[in-house]
């Protein structure tokens, strides 16, 4: 995590249970079902500074691939802007995906922008490329779903 973040001197787990109802909300916004063991809970981390600040947010996130699963983790500021992502593990043939010019396109987009980033890419799709664009889309949807509506109705009262 301190690959994203190494001014990040601590971090804190976060896992919250995933209603029924944002599990709908989730699963409409990105059009598909949530996989098994996504449907219950979302991790993510707070990454804290030395004086104890939050500095931004690391979401590991894992999606089908070809051959099994494609995990990568990435992180948003405080702004809620992509600052890196990195793939964890795959057993993917075509390695494309892993390729820096393919996940710098993310780097620097806003959750604003989460919807469109299907367009970012324009070379011949492959399940790599696939499950990455797709799970950033989803652990978004589902962080705007369960942290920033919650944060939103907490600021409200």
């Amino acid at each position: 995590m301190t690959r994203i973040f190494p001014e990040a001197r601590d971090y804190k787990t976060v896992n919250l249970r995933i209603s029924p109802a944002q599990r709908k909300t989730i699963e409409e916004i990105v059009g598909y079902g949530l996989l098994p063991g996504q449907q219950d809970q979302f991790q993510y981390f707070e990454m804290n500074d030395q004086k104890g600040q939050v500095i931004g947010t690391i979401i590991p996130s894992t999606q089908k691939g070809e051959f099994g699963a494609v995990e990568f983790v990435f992180g948003m500021n405080t702004d809620l802007v992509i600052t890196d992502l990195y793939i964890q593990r795959a057993r993917e043939r075509d390695q494309s995906f892993k390729d820096r010019s393919f996940l710098d396109l993310f780097v620097g987009r806003s959750i604003r922008e989460k919807m469109g980033f299907d367009q970012l890419y324009t070379g011949d799709p492959t399940p790599g490329t696939t499950a990455v664009i797709t799970g950033l889309v989803k652990e978004m949807v589902a962080f705007e779903t369960l942290v920033l509506a919650d944060a939103n109705l907490e600021a409200g009262s």
